[in-house]
Formats: structure tokens, C-alpha cells, sequence
């Protein structure tokens, strides 16, 4: 079977959440980073929320988890994530970098946060794979704080 590595950076972290969108299931290969890459809740989803975006950042880093998929999944996993342009990007491993693809968009709005049951799911696959906790700290601050 034919396959290609796909870089999961946000619900997708999350290894269930992958498989429900998937008809064979996924190898995770390790952890990847998108170096030069900032993680950001910019893209709007229909209900007025946000859903994760990376973006071209020179400071920054994005950690994710980089799976092989099978390529006959492909054109059913776009239907997962159909705002997104499924783009090649090139990923840093323990093994060397790698070509993946992941889910990028060209939408920018400010001011919009996720749903909690989305962000917790892009948490608990962050913490099962054992990313940075100040990585995942920096994606826990990204949300609006009630001081009082």
C-alpha cells in the first residue's frame, strides 16, 4: 500500500482523533518540528470559533507528531479539514528532515479562540506524546485569561 507522511500539529496530536478520520489506521513515525513556523488559533471555523493554523514565523517553532498514512486515505481525510490547503512541508526529526504534508490556511482573523473540547483534545495529544511542556504551556497562554 502506498503511503505518505502527514505532520499533525494540532487535534491531530491526538491519535484517536486521527484514526476517527482515517479509513486505515495511522503509523506515527515521532515527534517532527516545523521549524521557522509559528502555532496560532487564527482560522475560523462556521460556528465562530477558531481552529489551529501554523504560519511563517522566523522565531518560532511548531511541534507535531508526523504519521504515515496511507495514500488511498487521502482524499477522505481532506473532507476532514476542507478550509485547509493540504501543503508539503519539511519537517525535523530525530532521524533527519522529512517531507510531510499538513493542513495550512491562508485565513488570518484576530480575536477568535477555540471551543475547550478542542483545545483540550489538541492538549491531551500533546501531553500523550510528551511535547515540550514550555511548548505546550505557549499554546495554553494563547487563550483569553480571566484575571479576576
Amino acid at each position: 500500500m502506498s503511503t505518505r507522511l502527514y505532520f499533525g500539529y494540532a487535534s491531530n496530536l491526538d491519535q484517536d482523533t486521527l484514526v476517527g478520520r482515517l479509513q486505515h489506521p495511522p503509523k506515527l513515525i515521532g515527534i517532527g518540528v516545523l521549524l521557522h513556523h509559528g502555532f496560532r488559533f487564527n482560522h475560523p471555523n462556521p460556528d465562530g470559533s477558531a481552529r489551529a493554523n501554523i504560519v511563517p514565523s522566523p522565531n518560532e517553532n511548531v511541534y507535531g507528531a508526523v504519521y504515515e498514512i496511507a495514500e488511498a486515505d487521502v482524499s477522505y481525510f481532506l473532507t476532514s479539514e476542507e478550509a485547509y490547503d493540504f501543503t508539503e512541508v519539511r519537517a525535523q526529526t530525530q532521524k533527519g528532515e522529512v517531507p510531510a504534508f499538513t493542513f495550512i490556511s491562508k485565513q488570518n482573523v484576530s480575536n477568535i479562540f477555540p471551543e475547550q473540547a478542542y483545545f483540550d483534545t489538541i492538549i491531551r495529544g500533546g501531553k500523550a506524546l510528551q511535547l515540550p511542556s514550555t511548548y505546550l504551556t505557549s499554546i495554553m497562554n494563547r487563550l483569553p485569561n480571566e484575571l479576576f
